[in-house]
């Protein structure tokens, strides 16, 4: 199998200047609220964006929670990015005392799942208004959202169905998911979307897709950040979305409740980072293949045919890695607070 490096963006534009026209123009699709590397995700996104790397066009929410949506729009507004279109869960929502919840109570904010466009309306509005081959999507959670807009159909912003939609507008998808090494349980993102959610996607997908795994990013893998976030102070918007969710673990992580944030997996960070900056010295890619899915979510890796698929393989040390690619993107404060 021949490995390949996929040579993405990396020039970082001085603040002040016009930004170059190539930087990445980011849909993030997250089911943020469970896990907490989804927030450091979407604060390292913001990071990225102060610092001229990307743009964000808007922001996804995959899971069924009502105060996603307010939380989401609290660490836009402490960015100073209000205006952000978050794009809603379509379905049954359920209320549920989260970090997002924490979020929404105690920082400003004014959107709400309510007030909020659904997702695959917003994803339809924006792709028609973008220019060909332009958007990048990144995906740290479930598929839901994904598997409606490529079942969409043609309506009031474009007269192309959804795959035809994103393949016209996409540039690229870059996911979190699947497991790609031998004797691994499958991950957890592929299928919690319901049956065949995940595999439809994958199969219909008409757009480049980089894959990584959860190799890529567990703390038992070595990819772990956060005691640092407990040096921010009081207020400071991740530390207090990280210190809710260790005083108030959720069940599955099997923790005790604790005032000190512990370091935690890194997996959805590393994906912003990926579609932000590339592979660089820190991956390699392999692009020969396709990703075959089973209507649990299970995956594997097939080596033929070969399809506009590939992987990630950890080529830097997973610890310096975090200490010295992603932890700094957590230390730096929001443009708009300094």
């Amino acid at each position: 199998m021949r490995i390949l490096y996929l040579l993405l963006l990396s020039a970082t534009p001085v603040l002040g200047q016009s930004q170059p026209e190539n930087i990445p123009k980011i849909i993030f699709d997250t089911d943020i609220g469970g896990d907490i590397d989804d927030l450091g995700a979407l604060y390292a996104l913001h990071v990225y964006a102060d610092q001229g790397q990307c743009t964000i066009e808007a922001i996804m929410s995959s899971w069924s929670m009502q105060h996603h949506v307010t939380g989401i729009d609290a660490v836009n507004t402490y960015f100073g990015r209000p205006d952000i279109p978050i794009g809603a869960h379509e379905g049954e929502v359920f209320a549920k005392e989260e970090y997002t919840w924490y979020l929404g109570e105690n920082y400003q904010s004014d959107q709400t799942h309510a007030t909020s466009m659904k997702a695959t309306e917003l994803y339809r509005q924006l792709l028609s208004q973008a220019e060909d081959h332009s958007t990048t999507i990144v995906v740290t959670g479930r598929m839901n959202n994904l598997y409606k807009l490529f079942k969409s159909q043609p309506d009031r912003f474009s007269s192309l169905d959804g795959v035809e939609l994103v393949s016209k507008k996409v540039d690229r998808f870059f996911i979190m998911g699947g497991i790609y090494t031998e004797g691994l349980e499958k991950e957890a993102n592929f299928k919690h979307g319901g049956p065949g959610v995940s595999k439809y996607v994958i199969e219909h997908c008409p757009r480049p897709i980089i894959f990584n795994g959860g190799e890529i990013g567990g703390s038992q893998f070595g990819y772990s950040t956060g005691t640092r976030i407990n040096e921010w102070p009081d207020g400071h918007i991740l530390k207090a979305g990280y210190g809710y969710f260790f005083r108030n673990p959720p069940k599955w992580t099997g923790l005790a409740s604790s005032d000190t944030i512990a370091p935690w997996s890194i997996w959805d960070i590393i994906t912003v980072q990926m579609a932000v900056t590339g592979a660089k010295d820190y991956f390699d890619v392999v692009s020969e293949g396709y990703n075959q899915l089973e209507e649990d979510g299970t995956n594997r890796w097939q080596s033929q045919p070969d399809k506009q698929h590939s992987y990630l393989v950890a080529k830097m040390d997973p610890k310096i890695y975090a200490d010295t690619i992603i932890e700094p993107l957590l230390m730096t404060e929001a443009r708009s607070q300094q």
